[in-house]
């Protein structure tokens, strides 16, 4: 999800497991200290813009106006939102001389760093490996001035474990499009829906509360007081909806035909 600015030739990521080791340190005193903040391309998931709206006091939709831009799931057509950078030098717009503004609330993207993260799935053995790669790249100093991590330490001191938590449900969604293959077409509707329900959760609330949702789909009372306060819960909401939409998944009763309601 980085990429450096001047790299003389390919990095090649080293592979790693939740009990592996790798030396990093990441400090202002540093001379690369926001390097890796600079000729970005970060990747914002469904619980990064909750956590990020919220520090910013913005809807969903206000924050995605000015801080992302439109761009496609590698292996997929499915929309993701990418943090809008400078057009010239690509740096982060929450960057200042001091360091990150929002860094309790930073994207997955930059708490992993400089690590890498990835699913291996086997159609054949019906299995899911996750897998880690260790980046680095010529401008970082924290890998020969950094002290020895071990992968799992790092995850949780990072505060990776919550993310991967709250965005379990779109990975589902992602892994299962991909599963599907290149010859299988999304409907633009369900596409939008599909940017709407992970992304703008604001917007969706919306939708759940001010279209015909609740008449076709099943939600109960108990259910529809949390989600109308709680984005976390929503976002579980929503996930359930796109498994039914998209996939026939059956994750949340229907009361009616499902195309009374994305009219």
């Amino acid at each position: 999800m980085y990429a450096p600015k001047d790299k003389p030739e390919p990095l090649i990521p080293v592979r790693l497991d939740l009990d592996s080791s790798f030396t990093f340190s990441c400090e202002k005193e540093m001379a690369c200290f926001t390097k890796c903040c600079k000729d970005v391309n970060i990747m914002l998931t469904p619980y990064d813009i909750i956590q990020m709206k919220h520090a910013l006091g913005l809807a969903s939709d206000e924050f995605l106006f000015l801080y992302s831009a439109p761009s496609i799931i590698e292996g997929t057509e499915l929309p993701v939102p990418v943090l809008k950078t400078d057009s010239q030098a690509k740096t982060c717009p929450f960057l200042l001389d001091s360091g990150c503004s929002i860094y309790n609330t930073r994207p997955l993207a930059c708490r992993y760093y400089p690590l890498g993260a990835g699913i291996f799935h086997n159609s054949d053995a019906f299995s899911e490996e996750r897998f880690f790669a260790l980046i680095s790249e010529p401008h970082c100093l924290g890998h020969s001035l950094g002290k020895e991590r071990v992968v799992r330490d790092w995850l949780k001191d990072q505060g990776i474990e919550q993310y991967e938590k709250a965005n379990a449900g779109w990975v589902e969604l992602i892994l299962k499009r991909k599963s599907l293959g290149p010859f299988v077409n999304i409907p633009e509707k369900t596409l939008q829906m599909f940017f709407m329900a992970c992304y703008n959760i604001d917007s969706f609330r919306r939708f759940v509360f001010e279209s015909r949702f609740l008449d076709v789909y099943v939600v109960p009372d108990e259910r529809q007081r949390e989600i109308a306060g709680n984005d976390l819960a929503l976002l579980e909401l929503g996930m359930e909806w796109l498994k039914t939409t998209l996939l026939g998944g059956g994750e949340i009763g229907i009361r009616q035909h499902i195309s009374e309601v994305v009219d």
